[in-house]
């Protein structure tokens, strides 16, 4: 099966802005080094975004948490599909907003089929340790892999 990219539609993740949307996609590849991957060269396509549900507000613009989102090499070959989940919080210890993407769920597409990395939602033990103690209680409660 032959998938062929889309860099220019953004499907429902059109409401990010084109900063709001670098954060994002400079997370979920620094977030793909955590699973032993090498994210170089990757490039993002969007057009098959969908909407899960987690509505929020960041750098003045909308985003929610995205399925349907690929990743393609250098040659526009599929190598990733996936599901990001994001914290957007207030840490009122140290007065700042809080915000980090990562994956949900995260697919490698080899020899035609696709093989799961993370199959479990929830937050990774790898984000939570990157939270401000307070945060990390606050979502003590959120499943975690």
């Amino acid at each position: 099966m032959n998938i062929t990219p889309n860099y220019t539609d953004l499907g429902l993740s059109s409401p990010m802005s084109i900063e709001l949307r670098k954060v994002v996609e400079s997370q979920l590849l620094d977030d793909l080094k955590n699973y032993s991957i090498n994210c170089e060269n990757l490039k993002f396509d969007w057009s098959e975004s969908c909407i899960e549900g987690h509505l929020s507000e960041h750098l003045d613009s909308l985003l929610e948490n995205y399925s349907g989102i690929k990743l393609f090499d250098e040659n526009d070959n599929l190598i990733f599909e996936g599901w990001m989940e994001f914290i957007n919080d207030y840490d009122e210890i140290n007065n700042c907003k809080y915000f980090i993407a990562y994956w949900d769920y995260l697919d490698v597409y080899e020899n035609g089929s696709f093989v799961n990395i993370k199959t479990e939602p929830g937050l990774p033990t790898h984000i939570l340790k990157l939270l401000p103690k307070n945060l990390k209680l606050k979502f003590n409660n959120e499943q975690f892999n």
